[in-house]
């Protein structure tokens, strides 16, 4: 059966194709389609989407602005085979902003996330701050799938996600005040102004400003254990756990009310139509709060609300610490990110681009002990402050008549310096008695790359690249409670070279046929190596040893462009995994992991997509990813083999129509993923109750009205039918917007 289950995509996908390259004769006689869609992220250089070697998806400045959008996962909710969920949403019900995401299957550590062609990943997790872009400062998004280490080196193995900034090119100042109600209260106000001058400069500044009210979405949860039964409560709500035993919700954490500000300020200047130089700066910051808690059980004979002791709830014991209500709060965050570079032609047709960054962090948490009340005793508060120091220079030119070479030099630079302080109230940092342990990681890549654009006959074009990779760390950890320890760990090096192969075939003017086969890699992150962390009672434990995880990809894919108007596309690819890193349970009480080199996987999925004018004002899109994950290996976690990738739906539906007519704008949008995993085993196979990740559909829709054309108004309702379900948190509920946009 699994043999046929694996084949049936690759059978639809082949059929997709075929039918396309059919299509071919008949449509010779149809007006040849222009391709004005310019692309940069899968060929580092502008081209075509009709010519790039991959299923790129845009989403341009025009599908933001239908968007009810707070956070750059809002406006990504439409993108093929994109799973997001929790930080990356401007409802986030999350603590963080760094949170679910995987594209292909593969999670966000593993799909290299840029802004303006920087990493942004943190340099301690490696996991995304999704509230780091100014939505108002965010031209375009390219979402480019499959392997592409062979141009932008670690963590470009499920993908390359570019988030591409405005650039002063003409003047522009819009305000724009939006209030929310429901699980959706709040306020964002923000204010974006750019101009190109006569003389060739150009400005941008802009500011933003969140505040959401947040709701009730982290409940406490208890079992039943051995023993006595003690006070008798009423009041719990009969539940399971994630893995579907007996369980009961006795209360919630309160809200997590948050704040958060963006501010960006940019210049360019125009080298006389010969290039041009830029720089600037861009700042975000969060603040996560806190209110009481809310406990659901009183006692059975006084009524009087109960938050601890030993208890009795339908005759069986159960045990309760104020400290299983806590919300650990506050959590603050900050990135600081500078840029500056240089891009234009240099010589007889040579393009140079030289881009330099550098992002500083600040990233720090509470947690409570567990013989802590809600609202006083013994803490911790972990600070892990990082930065990321990135320089590229590329050099682009022909050769001959078929030929177009991309090649260049960078340098990445991540270092991370955690520190965990002992707090005498946790609810107050400036209380602290100490250091229990720290750790700093410091890694460098050092990456040569080099492409090769050959067209073959007018139609046919092939590419081939490489890129070597010099991955260098070294770092250190001590723990200054007994048992106390400290070691420095000695410098150590690792090589990779990942190449890429892909042909792009325009069997005729409305058809693109592609296929690539490519390597990648990803290095392990500071915190994989050198953290020692304890959260929420569970100890991780980095492995200094560790090597880099490996990656192949080949997929094969179409697009068939009838008109202007209406378009399909297929694609079918595979992907392989090695040395992938994952936790080794070292012991159950405590819980305490290690993160190891130990898995072998392999996704294989189809993407089908199409977007449809059904008449002049209304276009319909509609995309279904399968994707088949499965771990092949894990020497010591064997009951993990066979199951699903964390994080990996096996189904992705997204459908909407935009409307537009005079005045008014609409937009309606269904996504439907199916249930994810958060353990290696799959245990966590209960949906509907706390901490589960299910199966869910959600429908949005957002109408807008021009009142002239510098004064916008729109309407939004998120989650339209109301559904409950869990991403770990409770998602919000229906819930409604409303905005006005002035724009001079």
């Amino acid at each position: 059966m699994k043999t046929q289950l694996n084949k049936r995509p690759l059978m639809l996908t082949l059929g997709c194709l075929i039918g396309l390259a059919n299509a071919a004769g008949a449509a010779e006689s149809v007006e040849e389609v222009t391709l004005g869609e310019v692309v940069v992220t899968a060929t580092r250089t502008s081209a075509t989407l009709s010519a790039v070697p991959a299923a790129v998806t845009v989403v341009n400045a025009k599908n933001i602005e239908t968007k009810n959008a707070s956070r750059l996962g809002d406006v990504l909710d439409q993108v093929p085979s994109l799973y997001l969920r929790g930080g990356a949403l401007g409802q986030s019900q999350g603590t963080i902003g760094t949170s679910g995401m995987s594209l292909r299957g593969i999670d966000q550590t593993r799909t290299l996330i840029l802004l303006d062609g920087q990493p942004i990943q943190d340099a301690g997790s490696g996991k995304v701050n999704w509230r780091v872009p100014l939505i108002e400062d965010v031209a375009r998004v390219e979402v480019v799938p499959g392997a592409f280490s062979s141009l932008y080196g670690s963590n470009a193995i499920g993908g390359v996600v570019n988030i591409i900034t405005k650039q002063p090119d003409k003047r522009e100042f819009t305000a724009k005040i939006k209030k929310g109600w429901s699980d959706a209260s709040g306020e964002d106000v923000s204010i974006y102004f750019r101009d190109r001058m006569d003389n060739g400069l150009g400005i941008v500044a802009g500011l933003g400003y969140q505040n959401r009210d947040s709701y009730i979405n982290d409940f406490v949860v208890r079992s039943p254990v051995a023993g006595a039964p003690g006070t008798a409560v009423t009041g719990a709500q009969a539940t399971t756990t994630t893995a579907g035993a007996q369980a009961y919700i006795v209360g919630d954490k309160g809200t997590a009310p948050w704040r958060q500000i963006n501010a960006t300020t940019k210049v360019s200047y125009d080298l006389s139509g010969e290039g041009k130089l830029f720089g600037g700066i861009a700042y975000s910051e969060t603040d996560l709060g806190y209110t009481m808690f809310n406990t659901y059980l009183r006692n059975a004979t006084t009524g009087a609300p109960v938050s601890a002791g030993t208890l009795a709830i339908n005759g069986r014991r159960v045990t309760l610490s104020e400290s299983n209500f806590v919300n650990n709060s506050p959590l603050y965050e900050s990135t600081a990110r500078y840029f500056s570079g240089f891009e234009g032609a240099v010589g007889n047709g040579y393009l140079l681009k030289i881009d330099l960054a550098q992002i500083e962090r600040q990233y720090r948490f509470v947690n409570a002990n567990t013989a802590s009340t809600w609202g006083a005793g013994t803490g911790t508060q972990t600070n892990a402050p990082n930065s990321g120091t990135d320089g590229t220079a590329q050099l682009s030119f022909p050769v001959g008549d078929r030929h177009f070479i991309v090649s260049g030099i960078s340098l990445h630079n991540e270092k991370v310096d955690g520190t965990t302080y002992t707090l005498s109230n946790w609810r107050d940092p400036a209380t602290r008695t100490g250091i229990a342990d720290g750790y700093s990681g410091d890694s460098t890549t050092a990456s040569l790359f080099a492409q090769d654009e050959i067209s073959v006959i007018d139609k046919l074009k092939v590419y081939i690249g490489g890129r070597f990779d010099n991955w260098q760390t070294k770092g250190n950890y001590y723990k200054n409670t007994a048992p106390a320890s400290a070691v420095t760990y000695a410098s150590r090096s690792a090589s990779s070279f990942n190449s890429k192969l892909s042909a792009v075939y325009q069997a005729a003017a409305p058809v693109t046929l592609r296929a690539s086969f490519g390597q990648s890699f990803r290095a392990p992150t500071n915190n994989d190596l050198y953290s020692y962390a304890n959260i929420f009672g569970i100890t991780s434990i980095g492995d200094p040893d560790l090597k880099p995880e490996r990656g192949k990809t080949w997929e094969i894919g179409g697009e068939w462009r009838v008109s202007d108007k209406f378009k399909a596309s297929a694609t079918y690819y595979q992907t392989i995994l090695k040395d992938l890193i994952t936790n080794f349970r070292l012991s159950n009480v405590p819980i305490v992991s290690k993160r190891i080199n130990a898995g072998k996987a392999k996704i294989d999925g189809v993407e089908l997509a199409a977007e449809a004018g059904l008449t002049n004002w209304l276009t319909l899109n509609a995309s279904y990813a399968y994707i088949g994950s499965e771990m092949l290996e894990n020497s010591v976690d064997p009951l993990s083999v066979g199951k699903r990738l964390i994080d990996s739906p096996k189904n992705i539906v997204h459908t909407g129509v935009t409307a537009q007519q005079g005045p008014w704008t609409g937009i309606l949008n269904a996504s439907y993923s199916s249930k994810v995993f958060s353990t290696a085993q799959n245990t966590d196979t209960a949906e509907g109750v706390p901490g589960s990740y299910d199966a869910h559909t959600m429908v949005n829709a957002k109408v807008g009205y021009a009142f002239s054309r510098m004064v916008k108004g729109s309407i939004a309702i998120n989650n339209l039918l109301d559904k409950k379900a869990y991403s770990f948190f409770l998602l919000p509920g229906r819930n409604v917007t409303a905005e006005v946009d002035f724009s001079f």
